[in-house]
């Protein structure tokens, strides 16, 4: 196991024009947890620790910035598409290799619990169980107290908390568990239940209202009937039907990742009664959505997304207070000249820029191009009239400008 003092990293501020004043903070990969989280970044609900998992190496921001690094030394043989799964209850961690088995790892100390843990495909916790599901027919396996219970029900997926359990096929189908008899009873024909392919399923934060986000929108049920549906058609300004991953604040409000036609994170959005705001996209924010990792938000309400080179945050009175400490760099001093132009446009900048991204007001890459140089000049012959978001690398710094094409 290899830590680190305390997170010591350059960092980027980029200050957006959002409509009001938001802050993030993005923190580098390179020196600091040195693994991009390129399959999977969760957060453990009960520590607020950042997990940033591959499958062959892990790293773990702690709540007071340390950061941990794990690889085949400390969880077993490991390699890139085992599936490496955690789990976390109130006083664990768990995970699971696909051909190793099912482990704790408590204390950050390894130990085999069954071998036999073979084929799964997911993990969830719900208190102190962990369900394990399956690839083969034997259904999933429950952990609790020591004790593993097997069941025949061949789910991908399942969503517990406290009395309420729903499986899922990966597909389109939710069903109602019943331990007491190993039965399931489908939902989905539910009338208020959106009948396509979901992406993601969650309970929210404090009430046991279950979610199910979809290439369609959201449906919703409590004590496993479907109450209503959030869509574009009864919401205002939701980004798009195709609701990739579902996230809640402290205070229980909705996050929503969106997806475009082809399944590609390009924005998410916060829904408060029925009008989605605080939307973010590739125009006022650093996130990569063309590399994006997932969503998380602590028990403080303090929101995170991972993309593969950076992990961002918006800053709020609740950040961690690791996050002040960080070595801040000057920012880039930028000019771009003429602003407004027709066809050439030069940026100039105390630092080296490496890269210039331009983003148009949807969010959409329209430029990208390598430069090396002080003062690049860029050509926009080709882009349409408007204001566009010029999105400048230099070292570990990202800063935003903002030109119109003429």
């Amino acid at each position: 196991m290899r830590a680190s003092k305390l997170l010591l990293i350059v960092i980027a501020l980029s200050f957006l024009n959002t409509g009001f004043t938001q802050t993030w903070q993005s923190i580098y990969k390179v020196g600091s947890f040195e693994t991009a989280p390129v399959r999977k970044f969760q957060i453990n609900p009960y520590t607020n620790d950042l997990w940033l998992i591959q499958d062959d190496k892990i790293a773990v921001v702690e709540n007071d910035g340390t950061i941990r690094n794990f690889n085949d030394t400390e969880l077993g043989p490991l390699w890139p598409g085992d599936n490496l799964q955690f789990a976390f209850t109130p006083s664990d961690i768990f995970y699971n290799i696909n051909v190793y088995g099912f482990h704790s790892f408590t204390g950050y100390n390894s130990s085999l619990i069954d071998a036999s843990f073979e084929g799964y495909l997911n993990m969830t916790s719900n208190l102190d169980t962990v369900y394990v599901t399956m690839t083969n027919l034997n259904g999933f396996r429950k952990f609790y107290n020591g004790i593993i219970e097997s069941y025949n029900k061949s789910f991908t997926e399942i969503d517990a908390k406290g009395p309420f359990v729903y499986g899922n096929n990966g597909g389109s189908s939710i069903a109602q568990y019943i331990q007491s008899t190993n039965t399931a009873i489908i939902l989905t024909s539910d009338p208020e239940y959106l009948w396509c392919i979901y992406n993601d399923t969650k309970f929210s934060r404090h009430t046991d209202t279950f979610y199910v986000g979809s290439t369609q929108g959201i449906s919703f049920a409590y004590n496993y009937d479907f109450l209503d549906t959030i869509t574009p058609n009864n919401s205002v300004n939701m980004p798009s039907a195709n609701v990739l991953e579902m996230e809640f604040d402290a205070d229980d409000s909705l996050w929503a990742v969106f997806g475009d036609v082809n399944g590609d994170a390009f924005a998410l959005a916060k829904l408060e009664g029925d009008t989605w705001t605080n939307i973010y996209n590739a125009s006022n924010s650093p996130i990569d959505f063309s590399t994006f990792q997932g969503l998380e938000i602590d028990t403080l309400g303090n929101l995170w997304a991972a993309d593969f080179n950076y992990l961002h945050t918006l800053l709020t009175p609740n950040s961690p207070g690791w996050l002040s400490l960080l070595e801040n760099e000057n920012e880039i001093s930028l000019s771009i000249s003429p602003n407004p132009s027709a066809d050439f446009i030069t940026v100039k900048s105390e630092s080296l820029i490496d890269m210039i991204e331009i983003i148009d007001l949807q969010g959409r890459k329209v430029h990208s191009a390598v430069y090396h140089s002080f003062n690049p000049i860029v050509n926009v012959v080709d882009l349409k009239k408007g204001s566009y978001f010029i999105k400048v690398f230099s070292g570990n710094t990202i800063e935003f400008e903002q030109f119109v094409k003429e």
